[in-house]
């Protein structure tokens, strides 16, 4: 999907022109744009009549296809998810595959999400030299929240 039209659909998004929305990426959702399944994964359609339940099924089905279409965006939503959402139980571990999914295609805030959970083992294994290495290249990238982080740890802990 071009700039002008991810603009267009962005500003349709925020107006909450919803069905002229879907006009605009249907075809786009037919030809398995990574950008327009993000879209689609954030909005319900009135005259579907959706259930919660099969929204937010075809939301993460939306999410997990424009994941593996190299979304960084969506590998994160879907990391965040796992990890703080409503997830079945036993698939929490998940989020530590999508948030390295999305550091590796170049989210700067997984680096800090994620760095922040291993550190201080806040919902998957801990890992202090991980987490810490990862809150460092978040606050290289312009992540305030990661600098903060840094000072706290760097005023509390002995190295």
């Amino acid at each position: 999907m071009e700039t002008s039209i991810k603009e267009k659909a962005d500003q349709l998004f925020e107006d909450g022109e919803l069905e002229t929305l879907y006009e605009l990426i249907e075809p786009f959702l037919k030809a398995n744009d990574p950008y327009a399944q993000l879209l689609y994964s954030s909005f319900s359609l009135e005259r579907l009549t959706e259930s919660d339940e099969e929204f937010e099924a075809r939301s993460l089905a939306l999410l997990k296809a424009a994941s593996e279409g190299g979304l960084a965006d969506a590998s994160y939503r879907i990391a965040v998810l796992y990890s703080f959402g409503d997830m079945p139980a036993g698939e929490s571990d998940l989020s530590s595959l999508y948030f390295e999914r999305a550091i590796a295609q170049g989210h700067s805030h997984s680096k800090f999400t994620y760095g922040f959970n291993l550190y201080y083992g806040t919902e998957v294994k801990q890992d202090k030299p991980r987490g810490l290495q990862l809150l460092k290249e978040a606050a290289d990238d312009g992540i305030e929240l990661a600098k903060e982080e840094l000072k706290i740890i760097y005023s509390t802990t002995r190295f």
